[in-house]
């Protein structure tokens, strides 16, 4: 059920009728229960002010809305509740709308969610004031200029806690900002191995979570540590302290652009059988789901961009789907005249450059061999120390050789590939490859690259039928439709 905040508002030259606190929490509260809304809090402003800032319950009201991501509208009896002025309705208006969520005003029929609500909420933001001209509140301009002079304009930030608009460092929550990036420029440190060393200290981020990669980048990305704010994507020197020096943030920066590191995505396009796949509940196609670089699944598109109202995840499970697409695909390919397709394909993956290729490999050769000395020497400091002054506990031991292990896996997987690659190229000849291809067409299929995946699964296959399940290692591939038959094909070579 989507949440809300009610706000209702005192006002003085309408006590006496209808409009009172009451009536407007009332008219919201039935709006809610026909529009299947929760509400969460009611925030009334029993004394009235001139302006916003003198309204507790609106800064409470707004603080709630902005900070709490499952509340979604903010309802009010009359945009005249909310504001007197035309400047506070458009700053508010657009918070809001950067925020995605949804100003509902009952008896003037706006929601701002109808892309044509703007120029109705503009017609009585004007309106209302020009009705109280005699009221002057100047609010976003105090804003505006608050924010130019460097004063915070709100929010949660790691490192500071924010006071009377003024940010003061939190001197424990600063040392691991200074932890994250003197990590990341001088130990070369990634986002990934930066999170799980802070999590295996037991530190936590502002919302009491574990670091994630995405955690871990938007501190190196936060121009707020070397003293500045932010409003309205512009950013202004601050009146706070900076928490690290400007030369660390460039160096980290200049760092960043160098490895132009994709976090969660190992492959820039989509997962192969994006768009093939079909939701074994609402038939939708499946896409490459919000997957980590460990887990990946294809995921209701329905699903992914209207949650969990229009449709559930039904995630199946990347590897497995495509290894099923491909038992049923090749004993049909067997049966084609597919060398015109095959020959495309390779041409395209054994066109790299050789020299990149052996590159590529001498780095992860040496990259293996790091690893394994690590493994080395922590199993030496492990076993080595005597029982009472062990350098490395047993859990923290577990832990780091895991890690390392799994990186270990990773690195021989890929040169294994990338040997394969280049073995191919070594022995390149268009017309002996496409007849090995024909011959060996799951193995050629596992070595080549999602993005030609595609394109072979996109030219043969119309759609992927998935069976129902209760959990991703329970659906299953039922059946693979194609575009064409044998007859199709033979005649189109």
């Amino acid at each position: 059920m989507t949440k809300a905040l009610v706000y209702a508002r005192v006002s003085t030259d309408k006590q006496a009728d209808n409009t009172s606190i009451s009536k407007q929490v009332e008219s919201a509260q039935e709006y809610c229960k026909a529009n299947d809304i929760k509400t969460v809090s009611i925030y009334k402003e029993e004394a009235s002010a001139k302006n916003i800032e003198g309204r507790e319950q609106f800064k409470k009201m707004y603080k709630h809305l902005m900070e709490d991501e499952e509340i979604k509208f903010i309802i009010a009896y009359k945009l005249d509740r909310l504001f007197r002025n035309f400047s506070d309705a458009i700053f508010f208006l657009e918070r809001v709308k950067e925020a995605k969520k949804v100003i509902i005003c009952i008896t003037d029929n706006i929601n701002t969610k109808d892309p044509n609500a703007k120029m109705l909420y503009l017609l009585n933001a004007l309106q209302a004031e020009k009705e109280r001209e005699n009221i002057s509140t100047n609010t976003v301009s105090g804003m505006v200029k608050k924010a130019t002079a460097g004063y915070f304009q709100g929010g949660i930030v790691f490192g500071y806690e924010s006071v009377s608009k003024r940010l003061r460092i939190i001197p424990e929550e600063a040392a691991v900002i200074q932890y994250i990036y003197n990590k990341y420029v001088y130990n070369q440190w990634g986002y990934k191995k930066i999170a799980n060393n802070l999590n295996l200290q037991g530190f936590k981020t502002k919302k009491n979570n574990d670091w994630t990669i995405n955690a871990v980048k938007t501190i190196l990305e936060n121009k707020i540590y070397i003293g500045f704010t932010k409003w309205k994507g512009e950013y202004t020197k601050g009146q706070h302290e900076p928490i690290i020096s400007e030369d660390l943030w460039n160096k980290a920066q200049n760092l960043k652009a160098k490895k132009s590191y994709t976090p969660t995505k190992i492959h820039p396009g989509t997962f192969p059988l994006s768009g093939l796949l079909k939701c074994p509940q609402c038939g939708s196609p499946m896409v490459q789901g919000n997957s980590s670089e460990k887990y990946k699944y294809y995921q209701c598109n329905k699903n992914k961009s209207s949650g969990s109202k229009a449709c559930s995840s039904n995630l199946i499970i990347k590897e497995y789907a495509e290894e099923a697409v491909l038992d049923i695909l090749i004993p049909h390919l067997n049966k084609l005249n597919v060398s015109a397709i095959l020959s495309t394909i390779i041409n395209s993956n054994l066109g790299n450059n050789l020299k990149s290729l052996n590159d590529e490999v001498n780095s992860l050769n040496n990259s293996l061999k790091s690893i394994q000395k690590k493994i080395k020497k922590i199993a030496y400091l492990y076993l080595e120390e005597a029982e009472d002054s062990k350098q490395i506990k047993d859990k923290t031991f577990s832990y780091l050789i895991g890690e390392l292990e799994d990186e270990e896996e990773e690195t021989l997987t890929k040169l294994d590939r990338l040997n394969k690659q280049i073995n191919l190229q070594n022995n390149f000849n268009v017309k002996s490859n496409v007849e090995y291809v024909t011959n060996h067409l799951k193995d050629f299929i596992n070595i080549i690259s999602d993005e030609e995946k595609k394109f072979l699964f996109h030219f043969i296959i119309k759609e992927v039928h998935v069976s129902q399940g209760a959990r991703p290692k329970e659906r299953e591939i039922k059946d693979v439709i194609y575009l064409f038959d044998y007859e199709d094909i033979s005649h189109s070579a």
